[in-house]
């Protein structure tokens, strides 16, 4: 037409549509142009024109067509995708519940490991009792030795027995 782009991607009445690279670099990518005429209505004999651009039905045209060829199948589509996103949705609570199980156990399992050392720490704790008791004993013999030498009695601190 007379406003219309010249490209290599012209298609006329009776050749092939197959899309021609295009020489002129300021033209665009998507050539509508080059869209297929689309169908002409059911049970008509109607002309359809060489190319999209001259049919201002063909996107209706288009989506019936594909409609009516393939309605069944997007149905099917469609409800697989439900399927999908209810198995999706229980799949990802599962997986919420199971990593809340996994912490549990690695907590149970750090427990387990402080309940086997629990023998060593009471070995430890009676060698720390017996090794105060000498102790004290150490120190008490100690204050008669210093009560002996400067001559009179040290003060004594009440015990802590808790």
């Amino acid at each position: 037409g007379p406003g219309s782009r010249q490209t290599g991607a012209r298609i006329t009445e009776g050749q092939p549509r197959v899309a021609m690279p295009s020489t002129d670099t300021t033209a665009s990518t998507s050539h509508f142009e080059i869209l297929p005429a689309g169908l002409p209505p059911s049970g008509s004999r109607a002309s359809v024109p060489a190319s999209a651009k001259d049919d201002p039905r063909w996107a209706r045209r288009a989506a019936e067509a594909l409609a009516s060829s393939s309605g069944a199948d997007i149905a099917r589509v469609q409800a697989t995708l439900q399927e999908l996103r209810k198995c999706q949705q229980a799949v990802s609570e599962q997986l919420g519940e199971t990593r809340e199980a996994v912490l549990w156990l690695q907590r149970l399992e750090v427990v387990e490991q402080q309940m086997i050392l629990i023998p060593d720490y009471q070995v430890k704790a009676r060698k720390l009792a017996h090794d105060m008791k000498n102790v004290e004993e150490r120190l008490l013999k100690a204050k008669k030795r210093a009560e002996k030498l400067i001559g009179h009695e040290l003060p004594s601190f009440p015990e802590d027995d808790e």
